[in-house]
């Protein structure tokens, strides 16, 4: 089984780095020379995104600010997502605009997984990333979605009712936050990253709504789609074994590194690079399936722990509270 070539990373589109660009500029703390470069990238250029996470700790590091992600998320403009906002704007309705973004989202982002899903009288919007995000990263993707999302709604004047989720503990200080995503409420430690909305709200009419338009620019993205490369990258390939190891007892270090013909320090070290690690990987696997099982199921939770690969349900309870 041959092991997965670097060209098959996961990347991001060069179009996330400019909202940061542009705040970096500004700071008398950066050097022009650490971050002019980066303003020149193509748009559509694709970087691994242990290169960007790197970028972005030597951002925290030159401003000293940890709310860099927010900020940095205040710089997006109009017409920053190219294909994808476009189809957005003018599908039919706010629904169909997200369904629209879930679809093209690899055009931006490699590792994020988009979700919509109606549960009575709430919309939950779920941003799940393949690799586990460090908090300035989690906090530019949500605070992206808000922001671009605004531009959705029915008029200039519309204030939406929101909760915005996180998955990192409360920082002490949520002044960012608050100027970020105001008039919403805002959840720490929650079960993952995304927003919750009043379910009325997929029908809301797109105020850009143009059938002809959404369907030529559609025509344009799935072109473009189709041209990414579609190698599964080394994470997505572990965590497929994972979900097959799951109901056998759990997965193991040992057992998936020979099942990619690694020894496990390479697979270890090869996950690394790709910016998560096993044990995260594992967790992140079970926190997603388990939230899914109880939703979606009338299993009851020594089944969960069944099929999740714990020896106990008092262990699966213990995990679950955790991530809950």
């Amino acid at each position: 089984m041959e092991a997965i070539p670097d060209k098959s990373r996961l990347c991001f589109s060069a179009r996330l780095i400019f909202p940061f660009v542009r705040l970096l500029q500004r700071l008398p703390s950066v050097p022009p020379e650490a971050v002019d470069p980066l303003a020149e990238l193509d748009p559509d250029e694709r970087i691994p995104i242990a290169i960007v996470h790197e970028l972005l700790v030597g951002a925290i590091h030159l401003s000293g600010d940890a709310d860099v992600g927010l900020k940095a998320a205040r710089e997006i403009e109009a017409g920053d997502y190219g294909a994808v906002e476009y189809a957005a704007r003018s599908a039919p309705t706010w629904g169909e605009a997200a369904h629209t973004v879930g679809r093209y989202m690899r055009l931006i982002n490699d590792a994020l997984r988009f979700s919509l899903e109606v549960e009575g009288e709430r919309a939950i919007i779920q941003l799940d990333s393949l690799v586990p995000l460090p908090r300035a990263s989690a906090d530019f993707q949500s605070a992206a979605f808000h922001i671009s999302g605004m531009r959705f709604w029915p008029t200039d004047h519309f204030a939406p009712e929101f909760e915005a989720w996180f998955i990192h503990k409360r920082p002490d200080d949520v002044a960012e936050y608050e100027r970020t995503f105001p008039g919403g409420v805002l959840r720490f430690d929650a079960p993952f990253n995304g927003f919750v909305v009043p379910s009325s709200y997929i029908d809301i009419p797109m105020p850009g709504a143009d059938p002809k338009l959404h369907a030529l620019i559609r025509k344009h993205a799935e072109t473009m789609l189709a041209e990414l490369p579609r190698a599964q990258n080394l994470t997505e390939r572990v965590r497929d074994l994972m979900t097959r190891e799951l109901a056998r007892g759990g997965p193991t270090l040992s057992r998936i590194a020979k099942q990619v013909s690694m020894s496990e320090s390479t697979l270890a070290r090869h996950l690394e690079e790709e910016g998560t690690t096993f044990k995260a990987l594992l967790e992140d696997l079970r926190r997603r399936l388990a939230l899914q099982y109880v939703r979606r199921s009338e299993l009851s939770f020594a089944e969960i722990a069944l099929l999740l690969g714990f020896s106990q349900a008092a262990a699966f309870y213990r995990a679950f509270r955790r991530w809950t």
